[in-house]
């Protein structure tokens, strides 16, 4: 009886250890956060959202305590401020977002590592593909400036440099490249002779898991089968030109008749797209939309974002 009134006892004080000290780390996470950050008071005379919104991304930053020797012991504290930062975006102007941007990165120069740091909190939010945050051009601003920052080493250098490149290339907004893509047949067709209101140019791979899953979608989708079999003008509404880029052309020919007889199926003989990087395909599949004057609506876009656009207009 007396051992386990004992071992009820010993048990009892584990729990009680345990949740004092998550209460600890919890109060010393939210210290930690208090110690290196802390929110700009908005002026009471900014009233619309869009003012509030606009002062805050400009003056995110001016009570982060850049010069905190120990900063890099406090990575895990970081992130959710940075995300909080990059979550107001959406909230304001493109111009003003660069702006914060701007004044983020040129403070962060006192320190390389949190430099660097910040540099790759970017790319996780703004350029990894599978971040619901995507988007490019929030990136390129960050690029800029740390590609003309001249602090970080040459291998971080050139890596931010190829992706910035890759970034300015097709951008929303721009006309898209022009390339020439070979049938099955050995016919030869080019993006820009495509008469259609709508290009959905997916580049794929047939034998990628996530490829096959957004054929499928895409096949299943009522409003491109709709879409594709309305006309405009004599043309399409929308066309899809799906494109082989890889070097293994027989292999994408075994597999021409999972694909639509509706759709545009063609492969890049010469390989000019990936060989001279003329379009990022940074991960397949790579979904770009273009209007009839092939001027680029979305890049490296979801189907869904596909889908609302084309359901809106």
């Amino acid at each position: 009886m007396k051992f386990y009134v004992f071992l009820l006892y010993i048990t009892c004080s584990v729990l009680l250890i345990g949740c004092k000290e998550n209460k600890i780390e919890r109060f010393s996470k939210a210290q930690t956060n208090e110690m290196i950050f802390r929110l700009p008071e908005i002026p009471a005379m900014l009233v619309s959202p869009e003012e509030r919104a606009e002062y805050l991304v400009k003056h995110y930053w001016d009570n982060f305590e850049f010069a905190d020797p120990f900063l890099t012991c406090k990575q895990k504290s970081i992130e959710p401020i940075f995300a909080d930062f990059v979550g107001v975006f959406p909230h304001t102007t493109y111009l003003t977002a660069c702006i914060g941007i701007n004044i983020l990165m040129k403070k962060a120069k006192t320190n390389a590592k949190i430099y660097i740091y910040f540099a790759e909190l970017a790319k996780k939010y703004f350029y990894d593909p599978n971040s619901p945050m995507h988007n490019e051009e929030y990136y390129i601003p960050f690029m800029e400036s740390i590609t003309e920052s001249n602090v970080l080493d040459n291998t971080h250098e050139i890596r931010f440099k190829h992706q910035l490149t890759l970034a300015l290339k097709n951008r929303q907004g721009s006309i898209a490249t022009d390339f020439i893509y070979t049938l099955a047949s050995g016919k030869c067709g080019q993006l820009w002779d495509i008469k259609s209101e709508y290009i959905l140019l997916y580049f794929n791979n047939p034998d990628c898991e996530e490829c096959i899953e957004m054929r499928t979608r895409i096949v299943a989708s009522s409003l491109f089968v709709t879409l594709q079999n309305q006309k405009v003008n004599h043309h399409k509404k929308l066309t899809i030109l799906s494109v082989y880029a890889d070097e293994e052309p027989e292999n994408w020919k075994k597999h021409l008749s999972e694909y639509p007889p509706n759709w545009i199926c063609g492969y890049d003989k010469k390989l000019n797209i990936r060989n001279n990087e003329l379009y990022d395909l940074n991960s397949i599949p790579t979904l770009y939309l273009l209007d009839i004057k092939k001027k680029v609506i979305l890049k490296n876009t979801s189907l869904e974002n596909v889908e609302l656009y084309l359901q809106n207009k």
